[in-house]
């Protein structure tokens, strides 16, 4: 794995992960044209606020980039990414869909799509590894 390089700050970033299991059916979102790395697609989440809890930021981006709420039900391991700007440490957790109608709060775009489908969108390189792994559906991601 990866070590932050001295310069570089490192940003601890959640993200959710959020299956809607009635559907099967997994949320993307795209990153606003004005956000870094604008344009790509991901799975809800953001930046930890100093003292948060990665678990605990998850659900709140959710919130505030959809206004759903959500149950986060694992963690998955967290990766590590060097881009030219920063280093970053993601902590995925998979997520379950309680509540709610998807807005566009804070993202250019939202939707369900069935699981086997994300590897069609691309995402920011530092998610390449848990794309595949959310690919294969909720059960290879809760064990």
């Amino acid at each position: 794995m990866s070590r932050p390089s001295s310069e570089k700050k490192c940003v601890e970033v959640a993200i959710a992960v959020v299956f809607d299991r009635a559907h099967q059916h997994v949320l993307v979102c795209k990153r606003k044209d004005d956000a870094v790395l604008a344009g790509f697609w991901e799975f809800p989440g953001g930046k930890c606020d100093p003292g948060e809890a990665p678990r605990a930021c998850a659900i709140r981006e959710v919130r505030e980039e959809v206004g759903i709420d959500v149950a986060a039900v694992g963690q998955l391991d967290p990766i590590e990414h060097e881009y030219p700007y920063a280093h970053v440490r993601l902590h995925p957790f998979v997520c379950e869909f309680i509540a709610g109608a998807v807005q566009r709060l804070e993202v250019a775009d939202a939707r369900w799509v069935p699981s086997a489908d994300v590897a069609s969108y691309e995402f920011p390189p530092a998610n390449e590894t848990l794309v595949r792994r959310v690919a294969a559906g909720w059960d290879a991601l809760v064990r």
